[in-house]
């Protein structure tokens, strides 16, 4: 034990206080204990599960967004060319009065 850093040994004394203090707790005590770190964990997978969804929606907007700007500049670039409002609007899925406000 002398030879660990101070963090570790405090650590490992953290760890023993709290297996002593389940040891003595009686068994409805324990019961709640292990009802309420079940509870816990649940809750903790259920943020992990929205939190994961929520990443992956974001990026699936991302990207979205970043195809729908794409677009916006190729339809850009067709009405600098002088293409006809129908043909960009055919190619690019864009409404006239979106094109015409690039």
């Amino acid at each position: 034990m002398a030879r660990l850093p101070k963090e570790l040994n405090e650590q490992i004394f953290q760890k023993l206080k709290s297996i002593v203090e389940i040891e003595r707790m009686t068994p409805d005590e324990r019961l709640e204990y292990e009802l309420s770190l079940s509870t816990e964990r649940d809750l903790y997978a259920c943020m992990e599960t929205k939190y994961e969804e929520g990443m992956e929606k974001g990026m699936e907007k991302g990207k979205f967004e970043g195809i729908k700007e794409g677009i916006r500049e190729v339809a850009l670039r067709l009405k600098q060319l002088g293409m006809d409002m129908q043909s960009i609007m055919k190619a690019t899925g864009l409404t006239e009065s979106e094109i015409q406000a690039l």
